[in-house]
């Protein structure tokens, strides 16, 4: 199922909740966003070549060498 019709079907379930059921609701989607926010993480964690940028960068920013990171502006345009 794409995710508009997915985020649709949702959207309708909730609406029909008592307000009770929806307080459990929202636990619940807070509890998913944390869960893969922690995935996430934990794969960024788990990956050495990531680690060993971030060290990296890490040291240039100690160091004062702002002009080997790309500006959030042009980042940003490309995702």
């Amino acid at each position: 199922m794409q995710s508009a019709t997915l985020k649709k079907e949702a959207k309708k379930a909730i609406d029909e909740l008592s307000e009770e059921k929806l307080k459990v609701a929202i636990d619940f989607i807070d509890y998913l966003k944390e869960k893969e926010e922690m995935e996430a993480t934990l794969e960024i964690l788990s990956s050495h070549e990531l680690m060993v940028q971030i060290e990296e960068a890490e040291k240039a920013i100690k160091k004062g060498k702002f002009t080997e990171f790309i500006p959030w502006e042009k980042v940003k345009r490309n995702v």
